[in-house]
């Protein structure tokens, strides 16, 4: 996380983050100091920083997966999300997988699991179509307060409302396919420059370095077909409810 004399910012992966650590680093120079984990969540700030807002960035569950795929940490660091032999013995073609196959298997294997420990809940409790997809898990232990608990109390109604009452954070969200625009909304409510500000609003994407493989330049419909994206917005139907605007975002 980065901490800034107005806010906190909270990194969750393949959102854009890279680009909002570095224009903040630059716009706050030395008072924007990194914290613990990079991907560190709202339960690890520190208690003296537990006043200020809180700030993340949000993208669309269906382009996220796209970016989780590509980026291919599944392939590189297996081991923080589960057994390996588990996953060459469900797919005895893994690491080369289809897109389809990826997204069935992080939502098999990559939930209740995290940096290769388990997290020690159950989703016996949900009915079988509500199972928490990977995305809404990873919402829960990067936005709610004591996530173990947060996850056994999750409910077939919250997955259909999007809201998990008072174990959420108040999170102010930005949103992927706006970044700049929003960053830039964000930081003229405080003591910032002109300068500052226009160099944020026209800088261009900061990609991280450690991507395996590079994104075509396809859209979401050559990797979505009906089925799978019916799938997937049942899996992630917390996530689609919080943020409905992304719900029909594949058409």
């Amino acid at each position: 996380m980065l901490i800034t004399p107005d806010f906190v910012f909270i990194h969750m992966p393949k959102t854009g983050g890279t680009f909002v650590t570095k224009m903040l680093q630059k716009v706050y120079g030395a008072e924007a100091k990194l914290h613990g984990r990079k991907h560190g969540t709202c339960d690890e700030i520190p208690e003296g920083e537990r006043e200020k807002p809180i700030v993340s960035v949000f993208r669309s569950p269906f382009d996220r997966y796209i970016s989780q795929f590509h980026y291919a940490w599944w392939k590189t660091n297996p081991q923080e999300y589960c057994e390996v032999d588990l996953l060459q013995k469900a797919y005895p073609s893994y690491p080369n997988l289809s897109f389809s196959d990826f997204v069935h298997m992080a939502n098999r294997y990559f939930t209740n699991a995290h940096r290769g420990q388990a997290n020690g809940y159950s989703n016996d409790h949900l009915d079988e179509q509500n199972q928490m997809g990977w995305h809404t898990e990873q919402f829960i232990r990067f936005f709610c307060r004591q996530p173990s608990t947060a996850f056994a109390s999750v409910r077939d109604e919250n997955l259909r409302c999007g809201k998990i009452g008072a174990f959420e954070y108040p999170v102010e969200f930005m949103h992927t396919e706006c970044l700049n625009q929003d960053l830039t909304s964000l930081l003229s409510r405080f003591d910032i420059s002109t300068e500052n500000l226009t160099s944020v609003f026209e800088h261009d994407r900061i990609l991280p370095k450690q991507s395996f493989e590079k994104r075509l330049d396809q859209g979401l419909e050559q990797y979505f077909d009906d089925a799978l994206s019916g799938y997937l917005s049942r899996r992630e139907q917390f996530v689609f409810n919080k943020f409905p605007q992304y719900q029909s975002a594949r058409v």
